[in-house]
């Protein structure tokens, strides 16, 4: 199979992500289409903030007759385009080549934020007393890793919100009540879901699959996660349904996905098991027992992560570590105090042929970069490094007190192979750092 290529959340590769206008000589020219979410994008006339801020300039001047109308788009200097260009947020960037041809040629030579590209969403960085105004404002940073560019942004439906999950544009959000909603922050849409599982604190993280779209703009399908209890629930439902536990002593959940028609998780102990959507979250099946022998590994401190294969079967990332602190107390996390608190000095990846349920270890993902963490797992084309992106790296959000790290494959059995990414303080994120993959709006 094409490595261009990444498996979506029913098994079914999605389009290879392109460069927009056909720009692709590296890893800066990324752009995730919007074939691969069905959708088709008209041209857009410009946005209200792009007028204000040229307008708003010459009327400093005394131009106060200037009108929308007076303003030629399609024939201002490039340069002009590049100074409006500049001047954007992060959300209205991504609004900028969808104007016209020219717009579009200008974003494509500096592109400030790409759709489809790896971002790392994380808390404003001052921290103490402003942390509150923050939280308040619906506050947090955007931080491109191929150019290392930072974006401030505020959402209004982020408000007192924090996020626990999401996939791609999309984020799963939680309220003071201790609501879901899934949030489009790009857009400002968002969906709530069911509220049975409000009065339940220990579901500290929502595994989102599958997100709506154009063509299903109500659609989705999430699985809440704590350490002893999974539940799920998709559109059309009106609660969420818990899974059986399976008999296994000393049940703790370490991550969980779907595949196809079932829910696949893994234990702490290394079990894997599946349970089947047309049971109604009933008879866990096991599909391999210890599938991972950290006793064998002489790993102190691991845990286990779930990720689709380009083969359509299951990847088991295994980061391991031999030291455990403690979380910063004001260190939000959308997993429990155990979970990934560790130094991690490695990963091991194994592939879980789901025909014959058979494992093996997979050292080399090829011209590609892996994301994991709080967000749905995927995959970047790399044809060459660019800022903090690298070919055969697994980039894991979310670990200990760091923003992210970065584990060369290549290099599992070398004490170099593990690169930190931070881009907060450790003590300050009351936002749980996490992938977060734009879109054109």
């Amino acid at each position: 199979m094409n490595p261009m290529y990444a498996q979506n959340h029913d098994g079914v590769e999605e389009a290879p992500a392109t460069a927009a206008l056909g720009a692709a000589e590296n890893a800066q020219a990324l752009v995730h289409s919007s074939e691969i979410r069905g959708e088709e994008k008209c041209p857009a006339p410009p946005s209200p903030s792009f007028l204000i801020q040229i307008n708003g300039e010459e009327n400093q001047h005394g131009d106060s007759d200037h009108t929308d109308e007076d303003v030629d788009w399609i024939d201002l200097p490039l340069d002009m385009f590049r100074i409006i260009l500049g001047r954007l947020g992060a959300f209205d960037i991504l609004s900028f080549p969808l104007v016209c041809r020219p717009w579009a040629e200008v974003y494509t030579e500096n592109r400030r934020l790409q759709p489809g590209a790896p971002t790392l969403l994380t808390s404003p960085s001052e921290g103490g007393w402003e942390i509150p105004d923050d939280w308040k404002r619906g506050l947090f940073f955007i931080n491109n890793i191929l150019s290392r560019e930072l974006f401030s942004v505020e959402v209004e439906a982020l408000r007192y919100e924090r996020w626990i999950g999401g996939k791609d544009e999309w984020l799963v959000t939680t309220g003071q009540a201790g609501n879901f909603k899934l949030l489009n922050p790009i857009t400002g849409y968002y969906i709530h879901l069911p509220d049975n599982l409000e009065k339940c604190a220990s579901f500290d993280r929502v595994q989102l699959c599958r997100t709506p779209t154009q063509a299903e703009p109500h659609d989705y399908f999430a699985i809440a996660i704590s350490a002893t209890m999974l539940a799920y629930t998709m559109a059309g439902n009106y609660h969420w349904i818990t899974l059986e536990n399976p008999d296994e002593p000393w049940l703790i959940y370490s991550d969980a996905i779907m595949y196809g028609d079932k829910i696949i998780a893994i234990s702490r102990n290394g079990n894997l098991w599946s349970w089947g959507l047309d049971e109604g979250g009933e008879n866990p099946m096991l599909l391999l027992r210890s599938c991972v022998d950290t006793r064998t590994q002489g790993w102190k401190q691991f845990d286990f992560i779930l990720a689709p294969s380009v083969n359509r079967n299951i990847l088991i990332v295994s980061p391991h570590g031999d030291y455990a602190p403690l979380r910063w107390g004001n260190r939000q996390s959308c997993h429990s105090s155990s979970h990934l608190n560790f130094l991690v000095d490695g990963a091991v990846i194994h592939e879980v042929d789901m025909d014959t349920q058979s494992i093996e270890e997979i050292r080399d993902i090829g011209d590609q970069a892996l994301f994991v963490g709080p967000n749905y797992p995927f995959y970047v084309p790399v044809s060459l490094p660019s800022g903090d992106l690298k070919r055969n790296h697994v980039y894991i959000a979310d670990v200990s007190n760091d923003d992210a790290i970065a584990i060369d494959l290549s290099l599992e059995d070398l004490p170099d192979n593990v690169s930190l990414i931070n881009y907060s303080g450790p003590e300050n994120n009351y936002q749980v750092p996490m992938w977060f993959r734009p879109a054109f709006p």
